[in-house]
């Protein structure tokens, strides 16, 4: 079995708030403040990442998004001046993917 790459990370904290982590990681039942960051980073980064990846909309606020989609207004000649000057400069959308 491989054991996964352990990556180190190095923290400064000032006094009271090191006293803080030590304090909540022994009441939470963890024996260093080391697991107590690791299971705050697992418990709470998940929720982080979905808020940060995803919008709710409500049916109103679909049902507009639609109509404005499916009714684009024609690009002004600032619009199309502007794309010309990503166009001349080499810019691409989504060069990643």
């Amino acid at each position: 079995m491989t054991m996964p790459k352990v990556i180190r990370y190095e923290i400064q904290w000032d006094e009271e708030t090191y006293a803080l982590a030590e304090r909540a990681a022994h009441a939470s039942g963890l024996t260093s403040i080391k697991a107590y960051i690791t299971q705050l980073v697992k418990q709470h980064a998940p929720e982080v990442l979905e808020a940060y990846s995803s919008i709710q909309l409500t049916n109103a606020q679909f049902d507009a998004f639609c109509e404005a989609c499916d009714n684009l207004p024609a690009p002004t000649a600032r619009l199309r001046k502007a794309a010309q000057a990503l166009d001349q400069e080499g810019f691409v959308l989504n060069a990643d993917r």
